[in-house]
C-alpha cells in the first residue's frame, strides 16, 4: 500500500528578508507621506490665517472710509511731522495723526515697544496656561480678526502668540510710518521718477495692484524681543555697482542707492519651501526659497548669523542665485510704485 506523504515547506531566510524589506519600505513611504501631509495641513492653516488677516483689513477699510490700519505695532513717541526735500520736490508728512503720545492710534496690534517684554501687554506665552493677549486685543484689527489663535502660524515653533507682520509699505504715509527709511530712500526713488508722495497708502484706493501687493507675511524677528517689531520691510533699492544684477536697466541711475541694506527683515524660515504670505485682495501664496544657504547666513546655526540688514552677495556661478529670493519679495512690496528691475531674476 502506498501512502501519500505531504511535505510542509516553510519560508526561507531570503524570502523572509524580502518580505520584511517590503514592509519596511511601505512603512517608510507611509511615514514620509504622513509627514508631508502634516506639513501641508500646517501650511494650509497658515494660509487660512493670513487670508483672514487680509480680509480683516478690507473690512476695516470698509468701515473707516477706505482707511487701512497701520502695519506698526506701536508708535512709541517718534517723529510725527517731517519734510522730505529732494530734486523731485518738497513733501511734508504727518504720521500717527500728529500725536506722539497716542501709541494705539491706527496700529494693527498694540505691542508698545520694549514695554511688551515683561510688562502687562505680553505677546508671548508665559507658560502653558497663562497667555496675556492684550497686545493683540488692543489692536485695530482684533475685532475683525476675532480670535487670538489666528495671529499664530501652525508652522511657528516659538512660544509667541503672533507669527505675522504686515507689509511696511501698506497703510502708511511713508514706509513703516517713520521718517528714517523715507529720508534714506528718497534720492533713489526720485532718480527713477517716483516722488515720496507716491508712497502714501493710507487708504485702499491708493493700492495700485491689490492682487500683487503683499499684505501679511510670516516673520521671525530675532532681535531679542518676543514679538515681531513693526512692519515687515526690505530695502527696495537696487544694490550699487558690482553688486548689481547684470543686465538690469539704467545702472547709471543707481548712484543714489549706496548703503544698500538688502534684507532689513526676512521671512520666517520655519519651512523654507513653504514661506507663506497674503495679498491685499485676500489671496494667499506659498513660496519656496530658491537659495537655502540664505537661512544659515542670516540665522547662523549653530552661531550668530548676519541678522538684519544683510546685504547678500550678487548672483554668480560661485555664490548661486542669491538675488532671486530678495527680488521675489521686492516685486511684491508696492508694485506700480517701486520701479521694476529687468530682468527680474538671474538664471
Amino acid at each position: 500500500m502506498n501512502f501519500l506523504h505531504h511535505t510542509r515547506r516553510g519560508f526561507t531566510i531570503v524570502e523572509l528578508l524580502v518580505v520584511v524589506g517590503i514592509i519596511a519600505l511601505l512603512l517608510a513611504l507611509l511615514l514620509v507621506g504622513f509627514r508631508k501631509a502634516k506639513l501641508m495641513a500646517r501650511v494650509a492653516g497658515c494660509l487660512s490665517n493670513q487670508r483672514q488677516i487680509a480680509l480683516s483689513q478690507a473690512s476695516y477699510a470698509t468701515d473707516n472710509g477706505g482707511a487701512l490700519a497701520s502695519p506698526r505695532t506701536s508708535f512709541s513717541g517718534g517723529t510725527t511731522a517731517f519734510t522730505l526735500t529732494n530734486p523731485c520736490g518738497s513733501f511734508s508728512f504727518i504720521v500717527n495723526n500728529g500725536n506722539s503720545s497716542n501709541e494705539s492710534y491706527h496700529s494693527w496690534t498694540a505691542s508698545y515697544g520694549a514695554s511688551v517684554v515683561g510688562g502687562t501687554e505680553k505677546e508671548y506665552k508665559v507658560n502653558s496656561t497663562d497667555v496675556n493677549a492684550k497686545a493683540l486685543s488692543g489692536g485695530r484689527l482684533f475685532s475683525y480678526i476675532g480670535s487670538v489663535p489666528v495671529y499664530r502660524s501652525p508652522l511657528d515653533p516659538t512660544d509667541r502668540i503672533r507669527s505675522y507682520s504686515l507689509n511696511a509699505f501698506v497703510g502708511v504715509t511713508v514706509p513703516t510710518d517713520a521718517a528714517g527709511y523715507g529720508q534714506t530712500w528718497q534720492g533713489w526713488f526720485c532718480s527713477q521718477g517716483v516722488t515720496p508722495r507716491e508712497w502714501v497708502t493710507t487708504h485702499i484706493k491708493h493700492i495700485r495692484s491689490p492682487s500683487q501687493t503683499l499684505m501679511s507675511i510670516v516673520e521671525d524677528d530675532s532681535d531679542g524681543f518676543n514679538f515681531n517689531n513693526e512692519g515687515w520691510v526690505i530695502d527696495p533699492r537696487p544694490p550699487l555697482g558690482s553688486l548689481a544684477p547684470a543686465g538690469a536697466p539704467n545702472p547709471a541711475a543707481w548712484a543714489n542707492s549706496g548703503g544698500w541694506q538688502g534684507w532689513i527683515d526676512w521671512p520666517a524660515f520655519w519651512a523654507p519651501s513653504n514661506i507663506t504670505y497674503s495679498y491685499v485682495d485676500g489671496s494667499t501664496e506659498s513660496y519656496s526659497l530658491q537659495n537655502t544657504n540664505l537661512v544659515s547666513l542670516i540665522q547662523g546655526p549653530p552661531g550668530t548669523g548676519y541678522g538684519h540688514n544683510y546685504p547678500q552677495p550678487a548672483d554668480n556661478a560661485a555664490t548661486g542665485l542669491w538675488r532671486r529670493d530678495w527680488m521675489h519679495f521686492r516685486d511684491r512690496l508696492l508694485p506700480g510704485v517701486i520701479p521694476p528691475m529687468i530682468p527680474r531674476y538671474q538664471e
